[in-house]
């Protein structure tokens, strides 16, 4: 009697076995498919996201969810301020779709276009040549090849800025999403508005202002989100210098 029943286990645990190594590859190839990124792009990057996901937060789309008086020292003196020069309307539609990963986080549906990047980077280009005796524009440290709105070198940074080495924005050039470290109380607005979400990271490895802003899909979208990265410089160049708003 016991060895059909043995046989059943063994047959369920096989399909079991086979289903787990299923998604698995799948989820795998998903990653891959996302392109170059600040993990390898291959096995090793896929299981060190996996394993960074024990630490990693799902509330990425509530606007607040952490004590307020708790965490406000963490970002700095100019937490609870906002810098966005424009009230931000709702964006309309639904959220782009954007994959569970821990990293990286990119947006897979409503990407930007062509120009539209085009136009992206000339802001951020813009922006640095206007402040540029405090702004830069380096390869990212946390991206790759990716051009970053930095700190200029020899600035001493705030120690928020720290977890990003100084680094305050990116672009991602395969959809248009935006990395940005803005003040709590306008990442609170950019994800209760639709704009965006936090890294799922935000709040352990990185400070809970760290938020992924939606690639704009229009121009009047495109001045909102010039609007969102001028308020992520003002707020982390606060103690340091005021930010001039490009012509």
């Amino acid at each position: 009697m016991s060895t059909p029943i043995f046989s059943y286990a063994s047959a369920a645990a096989a399909v079991a076995c086979a289903t787990i190594f299923l998604v698995a590859y799948r989820d795998y190839r998903a990653y891959v498919a996302l392109g170059p990124h600040g993990l390898p792009d291959n096995f090793w990057g896929w299981y060190k996201q996996l394993k960074m996901s024990r630490i990693a937060r799902k509330d990425i789309t509530v606007p607040a969810p952490y004590d307020l008086k708790a965490v406000k020292d963490t970002a700095g003196p100019n937490a609870t301020t906002s810098y966005l020069t424009k009230p931000l309307e709702r964006r309309s539609g639904q959220r782009p779709t954007v994959p569970n990963f821990t990293a990286p986080q990119r947006q897979i549906t409503a990407t930007a276009s062509t120009e539209m990047k085009l136009l992206m980077n000339q802001y951020i280009e813009s922006l640095v040549k206007s402040n540029d005796d405090t702004l830069q524009l380096q390869l990212s440290h946390l991206e790759g090849p990716v051009p970053a709105l930095q700190l200029k070198d020899g600035i001493n940074r705030p120690p928020y800025l720290n977890p990003t080495r100084g680094e305050l924005a990116h672009v991602h050039p395969p959809d248009g999403s935006t990395h940005l470290v803005l003040s709590l109380e306008d990442s609170k607005t950019v994800i209760e508005r639709g704009w965006g979400q936090r890294h799922r990271l935000s709040g352990s490895l990185i400070g809970w202002g760290y938020t992924l802003v939606y690639a704009p899909r229009d121009q009047e979208e495109f001045r909102t989100w010039k609007n969102i990265v001028y308020a992520a410089a003002c707020y982390c160049c606060a103690e340091i210098s005021d930010i001039k708003e490009p012509l």
